[in-house]
């Protein structure tokens, strides 16, 4: 059976959480090695950070994930919910998620590359900005940061 929006559960090799009628992974320390692993390029949508409530973070996953369904432009993306709260409060974090979490600390949604390079999206959280900062990182337009990690 489907997890709730609100719940999670373990499923295979990481957690995953379902959203609408999709099913997103959670990025979590237990799961960042099976979360980098599901591509280069990964759109982290941030809850409890005080930015955006949980349902709207989670329509913008469903959002990008019909983008993913519907075109080429992003087949080799994947996505992740990010609870900044749950994350931030752990003690034994991996230094990218330690690296991480002060990013995305004002960002609803950001773009994780390769483990190394991370762009935020600052902006309203809702479709059509999202579509635009999308197609602006894509073109080159977006500057990416470096993660202070070894």
């Amino acid at each position: 059976a489907a997890a709730r929006a609100d719940e999670s559960s373990p499923r295979g090799g990481g957690e995953r959480r379902s959203s609408a009628s999709i099913d997103i992974q959670v990025l979590s320390a237990p799961t960042l090695d099976s979360v980098l692993s599901s591509g280069s390029y990964i759109v982290l949508f941030v809850t409890n950070a005080g930015i955006a409530d949980r349902a709207t973070m989670q329509g913008l996953a469903a959002h990008f994930e019909g983008m993913r369904s519907d075109g080429e432009d992003f087949k080799q993306w994947s996505a992740a919910m990010l609870d900044y709260h749950a994350e931030s409060t752990r003690v034994d974090k991996p230094e990218l998620l330690r690296a991480l979490l002060p990013l995305v600390r004002t960002a609803p949604v950001c773009v994780l590359r390769k483990a190394q390079k991370l762009a935020t999206f600052t902006g309203r959280p809702a479709a059509r900005p999202l579509e635009e900062f999308l197609s602006s990182l894509k073109m080159g337009e977006v500057s990416w940061q470096a993660l202070d990690i070894n």
